[in-house]
C-alpha cells in the first residue's frame, strides 16, 4: 500500500474510533444524568419525609456530583472538538472525569446513608 493510502487509512480509522468513543461516552453521560436525577429526587423526597437529615457529607456529595458531571460534559465537548490525532488524549481526560464522578457518587451514597434517621 502506498504511503499516502496508509496515512489516509490511519486517519479514517482514527475518525471512526473517535466517533465510536464519542457516541459511547454520550450514551453513558445521558444514562448517568437520568440515574442521578432519580437519586437526587429520592434524596429530596427522603429529606421532605424526614427520613434523612442534611449533613455535611451529603451536601458535599451533591455539590461534587454536580461539579464532576459538569467536568464529564466539558471533557466530552473537548473530545468532539479535538482533531483526530489528539482525541485519545481527550479520552483519557474523560476517563479521569468519569472516575471522579464515580467517587463523588460513592461519597453521596455514604452521606445519604449517614443521614438516615
Amino acid at each position: 500500500m502506498p504511503r499516502d493510502q496508509a496515512q489516509e487509512a490511519r486517519r479514517r480509522s482514527a475518525i471512526f474510533e473517535k466517533a465510536a468513543y464519542s457516541r459511547a461516552a454520550q450514551k453513558r453521560l445521558s444514562e448517568a444524568e437520568v440515574r442521578l436525577t432519580g437519586v437526587k429526587a429520592k434524596i429530596r423526597s427522603a429529606m421532605t419525609a424526614g427520613q434523612i437529615a442534611m449533613n455535611r457529607q451529603l451536601e458535599d456529595g451533591l455539590l461534587a456530583v454536580d461539579a464532576n458531571l459538569a467536568s464529564v460534559k466539558t471533557a466530552l465537548d473537548r473530545l468532539r472538538k479535538s482533531g483526530c490525532g489528539s482525541w485519545e488524549e481527550q479520552s483519557r481526560e474523560i476517563d479521569t472525569a468519569w472516575e471522579n464522578l464515580s467517587q463523588s457518587i460513592k461519597r453521596l451514597v455514604a452521606g445519604y446513608s449517614d443521614g438516615k434517621q
